[in-house]
C-alpha cells in the first residue's frame, strides 16, 4: 500500500513546545488539512511501507524482534520568514494530538485542543502511558474539559486510572464521559478484565458529584468551545468479543471537520453501528477500530468515507509481524490497510512513527 510522505516533520526531543509549535505540510494532500508529526522521545516522520526491528509480539502488545525497515523519512523546517505568521495562524486553530505508546504497544491516547484552548481527551492508553499523557495535558494548560472513554480495557483506560490513583491533584478534570456495565458483567464475560474495571470504577466513585457521567448513550451531546461532541450508539453487551464490542463511538465536530472515534469496536458491534447510526457516520477523520486489526468491517469505513485515518498502531501490528517478519501474524492490519487504499483515503497517520499532531479546520 502506498503511503504519502510527511514533508514537514520536525524533531522536538522531549516535549511539545506548545507556545511556538513547528508546522508541517503533508505532500499531495487535498484541501487545507495540515499535519505535524512530533516525537517526544526522538522518532518522527511518516514512512512508506515500513517495517522495523523489535521484540517478539506478545498478547499484551509487545514489539516484535524481527523485520526489515523500509521507506524514507523526510523532514523540512519552514523558512524563517514564514515561521512567525504560520505560528500565529496555528494558535487560532483546533488541533488533534495522537500520542504513541511508551511501551510500543497498541493503545489509544488522543488530545483535542479547541480554538480557545479547551481540552478533550479520548481514552489515554496503558498505565505506563499515564506520565506522558499527564505531562502533555499540563503542557496545554492542565485542565481537561471532557474526557471521553470508549471502553475500560487497560490499553485505553489504564492511563486515566493511573492519573486518578497517583496524580489527580496535578490536573483538573471537569467531566468524564463513558458507558459502563455493572462490574459483575465484565467478570462474567471477560474475567481477565475484571481487575482493571474494578480499579477504574473505584477511582471514578471517589470523584466529586457531577464529574462522572457513566451511562452515556445515543442521546449524549455536549459542546466544548467550538467542538460539538456526540455519541452514536448505546453500549452493546454482546457475547462475542464483549468488552471491545461495548465500545462507545464518539463524533467530534469542529464545525468544519468531523472526527469519528471507533474505540475497539469489533465486527458484530460494527454491524449494529451501521444500522443504529445510519446516515451519521460520515467523517473527515476516522480512528481505526481496534488499532486497525480485527475491528469493524469495511462497511463501517465505507459509510464514514474518511479522507484521513488515525492508526493507534505500533510498527509490529502495522506490519502484522508476530516475530517472523512482514505479514507473519494473524492480525488483519494488512487487509484493513488495503481497504483504506480502495476507499481512496488520502492520508494515514500511525503511532509507529511517533506522536502525531494534526491542525484541524
Amino acid at each position: 500500500m502506498k503511503m504519502k510522505h510527511l514533508i514537514g516533520a520536525v524533531m522536538l526531543g522531549a516535549a511539545i513546545a506548545a507556545a511556538a509549535p513547528a508546522a508541517a505540510r503533508a505532500e499531495g494532500q487535498q484541501g487545507s488539512q495540515e499535519a505535524e508529526t512530533r516525537a517526544f522521545g526522538g522518532r518522527t516522520g511518516a514512512e512508506a511501507g515500513s517495517q522495523e526491528n523489535g521484540r517478539e509480539a506478545q498478547a499484551a502488545g509487545q514489539e516484535p524482534e524481527t523485520g526489515e525497515q523500509q521507506g524514507s523519512q523526510a523532514a523540512e523546517a519552514w523558512a524563517a520568514g514564514g515561521q512567525e505568521s504560520g505560528r500565529e495562524t496555528e494558535s487560532k486553530r483546533s488541533r488533534l494530538i495522537m500520542l504513541s505508546g511508551v511501551e510500543k504497544a497498541q493503545m489509544l491516547s488522543v488530545i483535542i485542543c479547541s480554538e480557545n484552548g479547551s481540552l478533550v481527551v479520548v481514552d489515554g492508553g496503558w498505565e505506563s502511558d499515564g506520565e506522558k499523557l499527564l505531562e502533555t495535558i499540563k503542557e496545554y494548560g492542565g485542565k481537561v474539559d471532557a474526557w471521553l472513554l470508549t471502553h475500560p480495557h487497560s490499553d485505553h483506560a489504564g492511563a486515566l486510572c493511573y492519573i486518578l490513583q497517583n496524580k489527580r491533584d496535578e490536573i483538573t478534570i471537569d467531566n468524564i464521559y463513558c458507558s459502563l456495565a455493572r462490574s459483575q458483567w465484565y467478570w462474567e464475560v471477560s474475567p481477565e478484565d475484571g481487575p482493571m474495571v474494578d480499579a477504574l470504577m473505584h477511582e471514578l466513585s471517589t470523584l466529586p458529584e457531577g464529574v462522572v457521567h457513566d451511562q452515556v448513550g445515543k442521546d449524549f451531546a455536549t459542546d466544548i468551545d467550538n467542538l460539538h461532541i456526540t455519541a452514536l450508539n448505546n453500549r452493546y453487551q454482546l457475547s462475542y468479543d464483549p468488552v471491545n464490542n461495548s465500545s462507545m463511538v464518539y463524533m467530534v465536530d469542529t464545525g468544519k471537520e468531523k472526527i469519528l472515534f471507533l474505540g475497539d469496536l469489533g465486527y458484530v458491534g460494527g454491524q449494529f453501528l451501521v444500522k443504529d447510526a445510519a446516515g451519521k457516520l460520515k467523517a473527515d477523520i476516522v480512528q481505526m477500530a481496534h488499532h486497525g486489526q480485527n475491528g469493524v468491517d469495511k462497511e463501517v469505513y465505507r459509510a464514514a468515507a474518511p479522507r484521513v485515518c488515525l492508526w493507534p498502531t505500533p510498527q509490529w501490528l502495522w506490519d502484522n509481524d508476530n516475530g517472523g517478519g512482514y505479514d507473519s501474524g494473524s492480525w488483519r492490519t494488512i487487509e484493513t490497510r488495503g481497504w483504506m487504499e480502495e476507499l481512496g483515503v488520502e492520508q494515514n497517520y500511525s503511532i509507529k512513527d511517533g506522536d502525531i499532531m494534526l491542525l484541524l479546520k
